[in-house]
């Protein structure tokens, strides 16, 4: 099997790059290809597009040609999909008029239902387990399907996969899409989740976050309210990636293109114009590309957040082009933060965008290099705040570039604590519910450090304090050096354990420990037991166990 492989059946003006199979044959297995005749594992439609828009000289095409092998081939090393399977049987409920329903009677394979729109009451379910609520005058009957054809669909509709819009997408493809699904049905995971790091999960005193279940577009993720746990349904999910740019900490990842693999192919752009551009539209766009331009094909067109487009301008050193004719929120905010940052620091956007081609070939024309932003970092093992922390820290290097005011954000937060230290015992509670690193303890000085450019302003931490010494001021990202140190908000003398003498506790936390259980306790050895490290409480315990045991026979 060929791993990149460019199928033609015309001489090529110019030659590539040798480890790049030029092929003629159709049947000549491929991985890579930028033909789907070949039926490759990974169709390349971008490599067609720069070969007959480029303006580039030959060598440069050459170049930037493998450039784009090498980015599918890191997209297919990296990529973390879970294939699935699921049986879709052939029955199928027709929701329109009479004559809509007449256009699907040569479909005498299926089992076909009929129901007028008004008729519809309720729906629930997925493909090969849709469940509509039809009531027919003072007649309700429950039915169970495995697809739909809803003509003129309300938007509801479309939170269930294998509903199909024929006045959308045209009869004659509704009907290929419906038969195509009949049979086993493939699908994978489009998305990671990391719940060490959500701002839902176990969020149990208050809720804190949501923004992925809020903002996607099917039922693919739902807030269970009982557990505050995040439910998947990876059979309903579009891979649109929206949850991925609107999740504050990171637990989300697009599977296509995560988060590693994004900064791997980032490094790809050195010097050049990153232009960013989803699958889907690739295809079909026919504008001009100058040269010293790479495409950057998206697969998930909403899944891009701040941290991605900081990443590719800081590799590049170069503004990016992004065309879209669909931006998400989380999208739409990231790229205003960037271009606010950069314009404070370089009076130039670092993210040139739109949803036109026309201006998109333009904005490519005006694309500059900034080679002062240019950045490097080694980005693995890192997640999304430290990433954005060492990266901003960088750009902003000792300027004091002023505060931005994210108050009317709906995604990006920043917070900053307030703790008054004469009421805090170093409990260190608050550090216990803290997921994303923002506050620290730290034993070695007995001290609670704060990190605000690693914190999401979640407010779980004022919540969860017992003292109420704790308040939590949201959305003030102050673009100076002293915002992304660790600052001490508390200290305290260290406890030393009574056995062995080993630091293991602030003092104020101990004698808190100790006002709330001397009264109780009145076994001596217990009282003994509360100025003892773990260890030592741990031996002084069990050497009673053993010894009251003995004693006892």
């Amino acid at each position: 099997m060929i791993e990149y492989a460019f199928y033609t059946t015309e001489p090529l003006d110019f030659p590539l790059s040798e480890n790049i199979i030029v092929i003629n044959d159709s049947n000549t297995p491929t991985i890579i290809s930028n033909s789907k005749e070949t039926n490759p594992i990974v169709y390349a439609p971008e490599i067609n597009f720069y070969i007959k828009h480029s303006k580039a000289h030959i060598l440069e095409k050459i170049d930037v040609i493998n450039k784009l092998y090498e980015i599918r081939g890191i997209k297919l090393d990296y990529a973390k999909f879970n294939e699935y399977k699921k049986e879709v049987k052939n029955r199928l409920l027709i929701i329109g008029n009479k004559e809509e329903a007449e256009n699907f009677d040569d479909l005498k394979e299926l089992e076909k239902y009929y129901s007028l729109p008004e008729w519809i009451k309720d729906i629930s379910g997925t493909i090969e387990n849709l469940k509509f609520t039809i009531q027919k005058g003072n007649e309700s009957i429950d039915l169970e399907v495995d697809q739909a054809i809803w003509f003129n669909a309300p938007e509801i509709a479309f939170k269930q996969r294998g509903i199909v819009d024929p006045s959308d997408i045209g009869v004659e493809k509704a009907k290929e899409i419906i038969r195509k699904r009949v049979g086993i049905y493939e699908y994978r995971n489009y998305v990671t989740y990391n719940k060490d790091v959500c701002q839902y999960h176990h969020r149990v005193l208050e809720e804190t976050c949501g923004n992925c279940a809020n903002v996607c577009p099917t039922n693919a993720i739902i807030k269970d309210d009982e557990t505050k746990e995040l439910v998947f349904s990876h059979i309903d999910c579009d891979g649109c990636g929206g949850c991925v740019s609107v999740c504050p900490s990171g637990a989300l990842d697009f599977s296509a293109i995560p988060r590693d693999s994004f900064y791997e192919i980032s490094k790809i752009f050195s010097g050049f114009i990153p232009f960013i551009v989803p699958e889907d539209m690739v295809k079909n766009l026919e504008i001009e590309l100058p040269k010293n331009v790479i495409p950057f094909v998206i697969e998930g067109r909403k899944f891009l957040d701040e941290v991605h487009l900081l990443t590719l301008f800081q590799d590049s050193g170069v503004q990016i082009v992004f065309l879209n004719d669909n931006f998400s929120k989380g999208e739409k905010e990231a790229i205003k933060l960037i271009n606010e940052i950069s314009n404070r620091k370089f009076g130039k956007n670092a993210v040139l965008f739109t949803d036109n081609p026309e201006e998109a070939e333009k904005l490519l024309y005006e694309a500059e290099k900034i080679p002062e932003a240019k950045y490097m970092i080694n980005e693995n093992n890192l997640n999304k705040r430290e990433i954005f922390s060492i990266r901003l820290s960088h750009l902003i290097e000792n300027d004091d570039l002023g505060i931005i005011d994210l108050q009317d954000n709906n995604f990006i937060h920043y917070g900053k604590v307030e703790i008054d230290e004469s009421k805090c015992t170093l409990c260190m509670g608050c550090v216990s519910v803290c997921n994303v690193g923002a506050l620290t303890a730290h034993d070695e000085d007995g001290t609670l450090k704060f990190d605000a450019s690693m914190c999401t302003a979640c407010g779980y931490c004022e919540v969860a304090c017992a003292e109420k010494c704790l308040k939590v001021i949201p959305d003030k990202l102050e673009l100076n050096k002293d915002f992304f140190r660790q600052k001490t908000m508390a200290k305290d003398e260290p406890f030393y354990c009574i056995m062995c003498g080993k630091p293991f506790a602030p003092k104020k936390a101990i004698e808190r420990i100790a006002a709330q259980l001397l009264p109780i306790f009145t076994d001596e050895l217990k009282k003994k037991s509360i100025y003892c490290c773990p260890e030592c409480k741990s031996k002084l315990l069990f050497n009673e166990y053993i010894e009251r045991k003995t004693n006892g026979k």
